[in-house]
């Protein structure tokens, strides 16, 4: 998801209190298991952190047909021969409705008890196996599976359906109650059984064993020839400042090699982060002036940003790795280097995440989890899963491949360097 903290704030938006918690630009809770999400914001999460909508939500409540739903409750009231819940746990459920008949899998509300599970799911002491997760409006399942971790060693996919963790039956169940089930201590097992779509054996049981979920976000190793590899797991830190702190310590270490030719910028399987952080990075590599991303919210003109300071490798040749895990913030730089034609991307097909959505914790402790805004790539383009960014050079990484310890990705990047 992405953040926005430049949203402006709207008096006929729904009144929520100081303490609004943003998502970040990520597909889900990243912290050992988790929900994903964008943050899109100059300098913090892309969501805004303390304001109300940047869009007019009072229209939702009047499209209802309220002499008809109030019709149907009470036909519910008088004949339904169960209990009825609370007023409150109706207007949770009525709530939920409403963002499911407006269809986009990236809206959600979670009740008090669900909201403290999501929070919980950023504690960055709990263990899980390593996977970011999201509802496709009917189950949940694995949008990012972390490089290195549990998960994907195990042998879990991007777009796998959770169907049971440890026996239990969790179709329908949202991101954190499943997050909920997968986490424990490290050392500890626990089993996930998938539904994988598009193969003749359709459900997979994996058994796989808990750690302590630690990113360093940023990391680069030399690749041979004048060539060094920088791979960024998440565009994510404490902060901003935080992130753009560790961006700026590898580029002088890197820019300091005499034997710099070329570089790979590794985004296979990073969720996202923040905004103003891609955009920082992106800043390190594009010239003055050059249109870096646009944001765009209801009923308003678009936003573009533009390249604002000197980079170090405005003039090193570049090439970009992404995958079937690759979203949010990584498809912004991607996209990004392809619309200014300056760099060529390699890999596979990215998840197609092009909206940011924001994070409002309501009176009640309550959350409201809205796309508000979409991001869309130099030449206009919004990100979408039926259009993805698309590799320059589609190449596949198979699980063979893995097992040889070999990588075709990486092998075709520094041939295109070497061609460059």
């Amino acid at each position: 998801m992405i953040y926005n903290s430049e949203m402006e704030t709207n008096s006929n938006t729904p009144k929520i209190n100081s303490h609004s918690t943003p998502y970040l630009v990520f597909l889900a809770l990243i912290l050992g298991i988790g929900v994903g999400v964008l943050f899109s914001n100059s300098a913090l999460p892309t969501y805004q952190n303390g304001n109300q909508l940047g869009t007019n939500t009072s229209a939702i409540p009047s499209d209802l047909d309220e002499e008809f739903f109030s019709e149907v409750s009470k036909v519910i009231e008088q004949n339904y021969i169960g209990d009825i819940p609370s007023e409150r746990e109706l207007t949770y459920g009525a709530i939920k409705g409403i963002l499911g008949a407006i269809g986009n899998e990236y809206n959600s509300f979670l009740t008090p008890e669900e909201a403290s599970d999501y929070l919980d799911s950023r504690n960055p002491n709990i263990e899980g196996i390593g996977v970011t997760l999201k509802f496709n409006g009917e189950n949940t399942e694995v949008e990012t599976v972390l490089t290195n971790y549990p998960a994907q060693k195990a042998g879990l996919k991007t777009g796998d359906i959770i169907a049971e963790v440890d026996g239990e039956d969790v179709t329908g169940q949202l991101p954190t109650a499943v997050a909920n089930k997968v986490r424990g201590p490290s050392g500890t097992e626990v089993k996930v059984k998938v539904f994988r779509k598009d193969t003749t054996e359709g459900f997979f049981e994996y058994t796989v064993t808990r750690q302590k979920i630690e990113l360093d976000n940023i990391d680069y190793r030399s690749v041979g020839d004048g060539l060094y590899k920088i791979n960024i797991y998440q565009f994510l830190d404490k902060t901003t400042e935080d992130f753009n702190r560790k961006w700026d310590q590898i580029v002088n270490e890197v820019a300091a090699k005499p034997d710099l030719k070329g570089l790979v910028l590794d985004l296979r399987n990073n969720p996202g982060g923040y905004v103003y952080s891609v955009r920082y990075v992106l800043e390190e590599f594009l010239s003055n002036g050059q249109i870096v991303m646009s944001e765009q919210q209801k009923n308003k003109p678009k936003n573009d940003y533009t390249d604002a300071r000197v980079g170090k490798f405005e003039n090193v040749p570049v090439v970009v790795l992404v995958n079937e895990g690759s979203a949010s913030a990584s498809e912004i730089l991607a996209s990004s280097f392809q619309d200014n034609n300056r760099a060529k991307v390699v890999g596979k097909k990215t998840v197609g995440k092009g909206v940011e959505q924001q994070v409002m914790t309501l009176d009640d402790n309550s959350m409201l989890i809205l796309v508000f805004q979409q991001w869309l790539t130099p030449s206009g383009r919004n990100i979408n899963p039926e259009n993805p960014v698309t590799p320059d050079f589609e190449v596949e990484f198979t699980e063979d491949d893995a097992k040889r310890a070999v990588d075709p990705q990486l092998e075709k990047a520094k041939e295109v360097l070497r061609n460059s």
